[in-house]
């Protein structure tokens, strides 16, 4: 079966789950997948400016002098360490998550040819799912599902990593596959990376030119 992301350019935007300090799951499918990673994850990193990076990785993607235009996949990892405003799924303002959230994925649709890819991130596994988030007063399960939303307004394939890699809180409160509270040991990121790499080998790369052999 043909790989059709061999040799590719993949950016790589998100938290500490992605970052080169923490993301176990990216060599993995860089690995996998043969392409070049140039990765852009920042621990503590958040798209909203109430959040705990106060908006660095917003400003990480909205960088016009980065590269990424030369890149043929961007994933945006998302949903630790968001602010407490969710908004609408349809807002663009600068404060709330789905405002910059679209903001973000319209930026990079409209500023590059890659494939761009929502990977929605595990959250904490010391807390039950019907727990809800201390500020948002939701669940991570519906943020989780505002968040596909809004990627699916903007016609943005999804990775739920969240919602459907079996990192379920049952299986991983006893951290057999984390250091701690959320960032992934190595057996977490081989689980997690496999899982990614199998969603993303069914995405098409996404053709910017016809050969003229074709037609």
């Amino acid at each position: 079966m043909s790989n059709q992301w061999q040799g590719k350019l993949w950016y790589a935007y998100g938290t500490s789950m992605t970052s080169v300090q923490q993301g176990k799951f990216v060599p993995v499918v860089e690995k996998l997948s043969g392409m070049t990673v140039v990765n852009k994850g920042i621990p503590g990193g958040c798209l909203t400016p109430d959040g705990y990076g106060k908006g660095n990785v917003k400003a990480a993607v909205l960088d016009k002098n980065d590269g990424k235009e030369k890149a043929d996949l961007i994933t945006l990892e998302v949903l630790p360490n968001e602010g407490a405003k969710v908004g609408n799924i349809y807002d663009t303002d600068d404060e709330s998550f789905c405002g910059c959230f679209n903001q973000c994925l319209r930026f990079l649709q409209e500023n590059t040819k890659a494939t761009i890819v929502v990977i929605i991130m595990i959250g904490s596994n010391d807390n039950p799912p019907d727990k809800k988030h201390d500020s948002r007063k939701i669940t991570q399960f519906e943020f989780s599902e505002t968040i596909k939303k809004v990627a699916r307004l903007n016609s943005v394939p999804v990775i739920d990593v969240f919602g459907e890699s079996g990192f379920g809180y049952a299986r991983v409160k006893n951290r057999d596959y984390q250091l701690d509270n959320i960032h992934l040991n190595d057996l977490g990121g081989i689980n997690i990376g496999k899982f990614v790499w199998s969603k993303l080998k069914d995405i098409p790369v996404w053709e910017t030119n016809i050969d003229s052999k074709e037609g």
